[in-house]
């Protein structure tokens, strides 16, 4: 990891500065809207950056470099089609965003959601919703076709996450509204706690230097090449001890919310003996106890804070929804076996509401991602709850967010 951090180093110096979700963000937040820069510069860098940074381990996703990509397409076919228009590149963009989003995770409507919620800096949608949610529903169910239906049709559909269907049938309405307030509160820590050190270290890292005198200005490409081959150091160093926090994690999520009675070798990120050998918390058996689950979440938050630190491209949606997940599994004994599932669950959304402002998004693609034996009758209700108070609380707790909003 520590030769994939000097390699985007070396490649973010090349490319120069790239559209960021953030970038998304900060644009589509803004009244009028900002322009979007041109595809043709930015499309390339911002997939093939991603692709590294995915393949080398580190605990960011594509999912927003998916959000990126789209929106330069949609920005640029704009451009194409009706000239300066703001509004026409505002519905095209959050189309494209909501199509590459889709074809991505393989969730219909939720990317719709998602890329018109991520815009407001409170729980609800971007006002730009009235005109853009339509074409965004219609590009997510294009995309939908597209894949299901015509690039692989003989691939089964549905969900293949599973929280335990026949342990919470008995769950009753006390049980449910308070696991939904606790871990609604719960998220809105960890969210907090998340945003507030990304935002911290930093200004600490990226903080420019003042120069002495003009013969030792510091180079911008030294920075990036130093603080990410840092960066590959130390999440190489975690990794190792532990192997969990290898990927995004959407591959390995099944280990993560059961307590790791899926073996992470039975998953899609099945790891190689060789990087489980030095494993504090052996990621092929079931947690031992509540300190063992602690420590993998705190590990794998770390892991993806540093990314983030760094500036590595990519998304936070499954790698919160990972470091979320064992957090639920510390006090199995005091929620009881039926509602650690439903904590789970809950815990994953608001965690992820608290920090990306998509309560609604982020119960939708947990249910869209939820095998058939999950009682969704039992989880929604509760994960929604959950989920919005994750971003009530998380505002009390913070004036300020995970991105910059320009409201």
């Amino acid at each position: 990891m520590t030769f994939g951090g000097l390699l985007l180093g070396v490649l973010s110096s090349a490319f120069g500065a790239t559209f960021t979700v953030a970038d998304f963000v900060h644009a589509f937040s803004s009244a009028p809207i900002e322009r979007l820069p041109s595809s043709a510069i930015h499309l390339f860098p911002v997939l093939f950056m991603s692709l590294l940074t995915s393949a080398f381990g580190f605990s960011v996703g594509p999912e927003a470099p998916m959000v990126c990509a789209g929106a330069l397409i949609g920005s640029s076919m704009s451009r194409i089609w009706y000239g300066t228009s703001g509004r026409h590149q505002e519905i095209l963009s959050y189309a494209g965003a909501a199509g590459a989003l889709t074809a991505f995770m393989g969730i219909p409507i939720a990317g719709s959601i998602f890329a018109i919620e991520m815009t407001r800096s409170n729980v609800g949608m971007n006002k730009a919703s009235e005109t853009s949610l339509s074409p965004s529903v219609i590009s997510s169910i294009a995309a939908i076709v597209m894949i299901r239906g015509i690039l692989t049709p003989g691939n089964h559909v549905g969900g293949h996450f599973s929280y335990g269907g026949h342990t919470i049938g008995a769950l009753n309405g006390r049980a449910m509204i308070a696991t939904a307030v606790a871990c609604g509160a719960g998220g809105a820590l960890l969210g907090t706690v998340f945003h507030k050190t990304v935002h911290k270290l930093k200004k600490v890292v990226w903080k420019p230097t003042v120069p002495t005198s003009p013969d030792r200005r510091e180079k911008p490409w030294v920075r990036q090449i130093v603080v990410k081959t840092l960066v590959g150091l130390v999440v190489g160093i975690i990794s190792t001890r532990y192997p969990q926090t290898l990927f995004w994690g959407e591959g390995s999520l099944q280990s993560a919310i059961d307590g790791q009675k899926t073996a992470m070798a039975a998953t899609k990120h099945g790891l190689i003996e060789a990087l489980t050998a030095r494993a504090v918390i052996d990621p092929n058996a079931p947690f031992a106890d509540g300190s063992a689950a602690l420590r993998v979440g705190v590990a794998k938050m770390i892991a993806i804070m540093l990314a983030c630190i760094g500036k590595f491209p990519g998304g936070i949606i499954f790698p919160l929804f990972f470091a979320a997940a064992p957090f639920a599994h510390v006090f199995p004994r005091v929620l009881g076996g039926e509602i650690v599932p439903v904590a789970v669950f809950c815990l994953m959304a608001a965690t992820q509401a608290s920090v990306t402002r998509t309560p609604l998004a982020s119960v939708l693609i947990l249910s869209l991602s939820a095998s058939s034996e999950t009682d969704l009758s039992v989880m929604l209700p509760a994960s929604l709850v959950s989920s919005y108070l994750g971003v009530f609380f998380s505002r009390e707790l913070s004036t300020k967010s995970y991105f910059s909003y320009n409201e």
